[in-house]
């Protein structure tokens, strides 16, 4: 039996509720598409479950598991404002056999302590020694611990390398979509800070930096780049974003399942 895997097996969703973005775009998608659905839509094999403080029927979620690979859940309250982040989130993750890490999502974004009802918990609320134990707890649990970081973070050169360090993986995204040269000058950075990490590297199928459709041209481009790291094993994977984007008709959505059907059963 060949222990090939191909580009699809590669590829993960970033996984919202599929009405996420109905008071963004000011309409019901057409289909709506369940994390799982977007996942097949978009030819990948693994997901990532992410509230984004927006009730997830995690329950409904997990009986529908047809080709999925591996899974990672959010560390936040799903929904149960007051409770233990880490806890709650450890408690889901039996849910998905498949689940063999946990993500901090927008972990270094400051704007997140101005929401009244906070899903996440962000770094400057945490020392180093007690980032540490979460992260002993969580391999005690059997998963590995990762991160969201941004482009901008790393343009704004925040004072993070610290806490980075203290992660398993880091998941990369470029919150406005970059040119060509942001693309190359920070990706470039990002795994220069990550050397001995596992790494994924996110593509927006809408540029929600500036509130505005992605480029379907660049959207090709981040992913044909990232393809070429991917063969390098600069990174483990690609992710898309997200499931909920599908049924709004994104000449960037279409464009990013246009490349899958193209690359998706490539080796690598």
């Amino acid at each position: 039996m060949s222990n090939k895997k191909s580009v699809c097996d590669h590829l993960w969703i970033w996984g919202h509720s599929e009405d996420s973005f109905n008071e963004h775009f000011g309409r019901v998608p057409e289909p709506p598409m369940t994390p799982a659905e977007g996942m097949r839509k978009l030819g990948a094999k693994n997901i990532f479950f992410v509230p984004f403080s927006h009730f997830m029927d995690i329950n409904a979620y997990s009986c529908d598991i047809a080709g999925l690979a591996s899974v990672g859940l959010a560390v936040e309250t799903w929904g149960e404002y007051g409770t233990n982040r880490l806890e709650k989130t450890l408690s889901l993750c039996p849910m998905f056999p498949q689940t063999d890490r946990v993500i901090y999502d927008d972990f270094f974004c400051e704007e997140a302590l101005q929401v009244p009802q906070r899903h996440i918990k962000i770094w400057s609320e945490y020392t180093l020694e007690e980032l540490i134990a979460e992260r002993s707890i969580i391999h005690a649990a059997g998963y590995k611990m990762w991160l969201v970081l941004y482009q901008w973070q790393l343009q704004a050169k925040m004072d993070i390398q610290e806490y980075i360090d203290v992660f398993d993986g880091v998941s990369f995204w470029f919150w406005n979509e970059p040119t060509i040269k942001q693309y190359h000058e920070y990706s470039k950075l990002f795994r220069s800070m990550t050397v001995d990490k596992e790494r994924l590297i996110g593509c927006y199928l809408y540029n929600f930096g500036l509130l505005q459709s992605a480029d379907p041209k660049m959207v090709t481009y981040q992913l044909d780049r990232n393809l070429e790291l991917l063969k390098q094993k600069e990174i483990s994977g690609i992710v898309l974003h997200n499931n909920a984007l599908g049924g709004f008709g994104l000449p960037a959505f279409s464009a990013a399942v246009d490349w899958v059907t193209e690359h998706g059963a490539e080796n690598i």
